[in-house]
């Protein structure tokens, strides 16, 4: 990285205080970096369950569904690495090793961020705010040139080094980084690739008892070629927690110009244990959830029923089970509705802690709620203007939301929202492996 172009960010890190007379978006600014800074010094060794849902387009032809991969990730936010859900073994090689064909990313955690907000040679520039899903964001633009950007792209015709450009969004309350977007530029010659785009969402996630960390929660990529093939793909990240036993990590040697992260030959998370995979198990809402809480915010709740494995008793009526709000959009057009999201990620039984890896398989009927949305355009087309003669067409169109593992997503019709007591979800748990 060259030296620093943003005076006053140089400022806020060597300690110093920052002028109160300087123009909101740099005295924010200001913050929302020392902010951030922090928050990714806390960033400890975690890990995370991947699911990347895969689209590809062929040349000439439409977008269509490719496959869901689901991995876990093991992060300390410099490296990741990467192993089957449950498995006890992490491997450095790139995530395309679980795949067969199609587009798969990495570092979507702390290295963009730190990159984008952290460096010295990257200047910002405040856009002023901007409502995202039912929140005021201030919005800040910037631009790595080709000359300083780290950014690779390699696929199976050509690799190389591209620029970025593009935007992230802050809250002005907490200083947390909400989104980033990312868009590639400056393709040299060798590198067959019209586009490349990246966005991510973060959010506050609890990963142990008492820690609450900023993670991304969603990101979606697309990356289309001159050929006319196009990938597309949407990465939920549920299940972030610490991984804490038999872990071990090193570094190459001191004088390597890139160390390379490297563990042990043996992982294994025995803070929470897995869960007998096939139970059903239905969990009633203890918390209220209203349209004023953050995301983030946890939740707690409990089993709804004993659970029984061949006539034997394996998870009590009124065992705890917890998680936080994952979503909690509100949203105008076509008319007033929210996205909420609930995940559960773990369920106590008798003392002992078990991660709640499960499928949602249905949600309690309640006014308000619904599990897919649909709304209608009308369109009008003049046909012949001097006569007046017009067609009147009506579009139907429906929203989906993406299944995810300890993740109930649903609509809520309305302009306020308030949950009822008690509602319950269903769910069957999942094997981790």
């Amino acid at each position: 990285m060259k030296p620093a172009l943003c005076a006053f960010a140089t400022v806020m890190f060597a300690g110093l205080a920052v002028p109160q007379d300087l123009p909101p978006g740099i005295l924010l600014l200001s913050r929302v970096k020392a902010h951030m800074n922090d928050e990714l010094r806390r960033l400890t060794t975690l890990t995370c369950i991947e699911t990347v849902e895969r689209q590809h387009q062929a040349p000439r032809g439409k977008m269509q569904p490719l496959d869901t991969i689901r991995l876990e990730v093991l992060t300390n936010g410099d490296k990741e690495l990467f192993a089957s859900p449950g498995g006890r073994k992490f491997s450095e090689n790139h995530p395309m090793s679980y795949a067969g064909s199609g587009a798969l990313g990495d570092g979507l955690f702390g290295s963009y961020l730190k990159e984008i907000l952290l460096s010295d040679s990257i200047a910002s520039g405040y856009k002023g705010e901007e409502e995202i899903g039912g929140r005021r964001l201030a919005r800040y633009d910037y631009r790595i040139p080709l000359l300083i950007s780290g950014q690779m792209i390699r696929t199976p015709e050509g690799s190389g080094k591209v620029g970025l450009h593009g935007s992230y969004w802050a809250d002005p309350q907490t200083y947390d980084v909400v989104r980033l977007q990312m868009a590639a530029d400056e393709f040299p010659p060798s590198l067959p690739v019209t586009e490349m785009t990246t966005s991510i969402d973060y959010a506050r996630t609890r990963v142990g008892n008492d820690l609450m960390v900023l993670l991304p929660e969603t990101a979606r990529m697309r990356l289309a070629k001159y050929s006319g093939e196009a990938d597309e793909n949407r990465v939920e990240f549920t299940h972030c927690r610490i991984f804490g036993s038999d872990s071990t990590l090193s570094f190459d040697a001191a004088d390597s110009p890139e160390p390379t992260a490297r563990f042990g030959s043996a992982f294994v998370d025995d803070t929470l244990r897995p869960l007998q995979s096939g139970l059903e198990i239905a969990v009633k809402l203890r918390t209220p959830i209203t349209g004023d809480m953050a995301v983030g915010t946890l939740i707690d709740g409990e089993v709804g029923g004993n659970v029984m494995v061949k006539h034997v008793l394996a998870i009590p009526d009124g065992s705890p089970v917890r998680g936080r709000i994952r979503r909690l959009e509100r949203y105008a057009q076509p008319f007033p509705y929210y996205v909420v999201g609930l995940e559960f990620t773990e369920v106590e039984i008798q003392g002992v802690r078990y991660v709640f890896y499960a499928d949602l398989l249905n949600i309690d009927p309640a006014p308000g709620i619904e599990q897919g949305l649909s709304t209608k355009n009308t369109t009008t087309t003049i046909v012949n203007p001097f006569v007046g003669d017009m067609s009147i067409q009506h579009v139907t169109e429906n929203f989906s939301l993406p299944k995810l593992p300890g993740v109930a997503t649903f609509f809520y019709k309305g302009d306020k929202l308030a949950l009822p007591p008690d509602l319950r979800t269903f769910w069957k748990t999942l094997p981790l492996r």
